[in-house]
């Protein structure tokens, strides 16, 4: 209601204790900057050439090129600024330099130009922790700070913060308010810490370390896991070279939050993870807090994620998470899409209809055994839906791009797809699945799909997503799933589902977790995030 009332005054009150003759001048010079931008979309100011925001001419033009900015609310904005260091973002970034400089500069020329540069310095900055700095798809630096911050009325946005009495506490507003965001946040600050402490220590490579046995670099890993909370810091000194329970209690939690197999084995997976030095998990939490600030501003209270860099899927139910389980996911060269859409149905003993990436491979197979589709329990239909003899079809002519019939496999043991399929269409043909292939779950690494989803645990996903214990319980799932026959539930609310690629999260705790970045995309969305 406040926005709709503010938007409807033409004008809106600016913050000045000027004299009107010198607050004019200002005026005059801040609509001849203005002038200048229709022009080039770019400002030189204090040495730096300035790509202004089309929503800075909008906010100029509806306060009539008034400055816009009092000493009290470009003293928070500094603050603002500097603080920004808190969420992984760079305050030199915002023009934190340039705005001391022309500060210190008298006249009317520098006094428009410095309220011009705290706007956009603020816009920028307010955009930035909403949305975030890097383009959440392209990992493009240069965002367009121009759709809607607050509401569709980006322009009136900024003004009534501007304005406000305090901006600090309007702008922490714009952050997401999220227990995975809040967890980075503070994750980031321990690990700064920890490097203004010196870090931790290197692990030197060795026969692999196992429970109960005796080694010299125990009490450095003791002293490694204690410096990041895994093993409580509380507890006496220990100085034996025995790997005790206590230790290895201590290593599967971190193992655990590592994305490792929590076996308590100080094997090379581990130590290569322990010696990763602060700086670059300090990197890794920056990037991936830059990640929330593109999704958990809009998140519902219960949704589907998945984290295709984790290889695990979760299931948040009224803001908690009520259930989580390993996946495996796309390889590199077939990678799991990142995208957002809507569970609609889920399928019990589905059909799996070949993607067209893979008819190639099925060609082969029948190349090399002609009972192939027979033992499959595979068919074959044109593109329209008939179906066809497959017996009469000459294979060996066609490539998998020239193929023109449809590959479809029946319900049963050997159909990839598993008992059962959670569907939510998108244009990457990418679904949530069971899987006969029960071993791959048990791998650290579990990148091996064509791109879909298998999950470990799908009857109980099913379960909790149809939220119906009279219907479909976990027993009745699994009695309708014997029958053997396709079975389609329609879904009877609307459930997002996320598909992510987070190499750092928290949890409801606030306990950090690292996954290896198995696309090899942190070193991209790092470049962004810290390019002017």
């Amino acid at each position: 209601m406040k926005l709709r009332l503010l938007a409807a005054i033409p004008t809106l009150v600016v913050f000045t204790a000027m004299p009107v003759r010198a607050q004019s001048a200002i005026a005059q010079k801040l609509k001849a900057e203005i002038a200048l931008l229709e022009g080039s979309g770019n400002l030189h100011i204090a040495g730096q050439t300035v790509r202004i925001s089309p929503v800075l001419r909008t906010v100029y033009a509806r306060t009539g090129f008034q400055p816009l900015w009092s000493d009290s609310s470009a003293l928070q904005l500094v603050r603002i600024l500097r603080a920004v260091d808190e969420d992984g973002l760079r305050p030199e970034h915002y023009f934190i330099d340039a705005l001391r400089e022309l500060a210190a500069r008298g006249g009317v020329n520098a006094a428009a130009e410095l309220d011009l540069l705290r706007t956009e310095a603020f816009i920028r900055v307010a955009y930035d922790l909403r949305r975030g700095k890097v383009d959440g798809i392209k990992s493009a630096a240069w965002p367009d700070y121009s759709g809607q911050l607050l509401s569709s009325d980006p322009a009136n946005d900024v003004i009534r913060l501007i304005q406000s009495r305090s901006l600090a506490d309007e702008v922490r507003v714009l952050r997401p308010n999220h227990f995975v965001y809040h967890g980075l946040v503070q994750a980031l600050a321990r690990l700064r810490s920890i490097q203004r402490a010196g870090g931790w220590p290197t692990i030197p490579v060795g026969p692999a370390l196992r429970p109960d046995s005796t080694d010299e670099r125990v009490p450095l890993l003791r002293h490694r896991l204690m410096i990041e909370g895994d093993l409580s810091s509380g507890a006496p000194i220990n100085r034996t070279l025995v790997f005790d329970a206590e230790l290895q209690h201590a290593l599967k939690r971190y193992q655990h939050r590592h994305g490792l197999n929590p076996d308590a084995v100080l094997g090379p997976s581990t130590l290569a993870q322990l010696n990763l030095p602060v700086t670059a998990r300090i990197d890794q939490v920056r990037l991936n807090l830059e990640r929330a600030r593109w999704v958990t501003q809009d998140l519902p209270a219960s949704f589907i994620a998945v984290n295709v860099a984790g290889a695990m899927v979760y299931f948040v139910e009224d803001g908690n998470v009520v259930f989580e389980t390993r996946a495996v996911v796309g390889k590199t060269y077939t990678a799991t899409p990142v995208f957002r859409a809507t569970l609609q149905s889920i399928e019990l003993n589905p059909t799996w209809t070949v993607p067209p990436g893979i008819v190639g491979e099925v060609l082969r197979e029948i190349r090399r055994n002609p009972a192939y589709l027979r033992e499959q329990n595979i068919r074959v239909f044109t593109r329209g839906g008939t179906e066809v003899d497959r017996a009469r079809i000459d294979y060996a002519s066609y490539t998998g791009r020239s193929f023109p019939y449809v590959f479809r496999q029946e319900p049963g043991v050997r159909n990839p797809l598993g008992t059962i399929k959670l569907i939510f269409p998108n244009r990457y043909n990418v679904y949530l699945h069971d899987t006969p292939s029960r071993s791959l779950f048990d791998r650290e690494q579990r990148a091996f799909s064509h791109g879909c989803i298998r999950v470990q645990d799908p009857i109980r996903l099913a379960e909790l997503v149809l939220n119906d214990s009279v219907r479909w319980s976990e027993t009745a799932l699994r009695r309708e799933i014997g029958k053997g026959v396709l079975h389609r539930i329609p879904l009877s609310r609307q459930l997002p589902v996320l598909i992510l690629y987070w190499t750092a999260s928290a949890d409801l705790h606030g306990e950090l977790h690292f996954y290896r970045d198995v696309y090899g995309r942190d070193a991209r969305l790092l470049r962004a995030l810290d390019s002017r």
